[in-house]
């Protein structure tokens, strides 16, 4: 059914909620499982970065490898391989390129609640999805 499978993951529990269902997915399907990890480069992201003296951007990118690295390694003790990956940039943006890139065929992402004020910096990311992915959206929820 899939043959493609790319989990957009960042290790909080909303992602690890999608990285169940992708994963379990993959299983069944036997499908390549990529992990997409991505440091935000625009909303709040940018605002912190540009007006604070701490490197976010580096700091996020040391944990978005510590996050991806623990979950290709729990992959692999369910006998899958995956793929991972980190970019930097406009998250629905990355995710779009980056599932054109492989074909996936399924993009698995978790749900989370923004308020008013952060849907406005950071914009909707499934929105986005929606209308430019080139397969279907799966939207796991906690």
């Amino acid at each position: 059914m899939y043959q493609k499978i790319l989990v957009a993951y960042d290790g909080l529990k909303f992602s690890r909620t999608a990285l169940r269902h992708g994963s379990d997915l993959a299983s069944l399907c036997k499908s390549e499982l990529h992990l997409l990890g991505i440091i935000a480069t625009t909303g709040s992201s940018g605002l912190a970065e540009a007006y604070g003296e701490i490197d976010v951007w580096g700091m996020e990118r040391e944990e978005l490898e510590q996050a991806l690295d623990m979950a290709a390694l729990e992959s692999g003790r369910q006998g899958m391989k995956a793929i991972t990956l980190i970019r930097q940039g406009d998250p629905g943006r990355e995710i779009i390129a980056y599932a054109h890139e492989i074909h996936a065929d399924l993009v698995v992402l978790g749900h989370s609640e923004k308020g008013m004020i952060e849907r406005w910096f950071d914009g909707s990311v499934g929105g986005d999805l929606l209308r430019h992915l080139p397969g279907n959206l799966l939207i796991a929820k906690s």
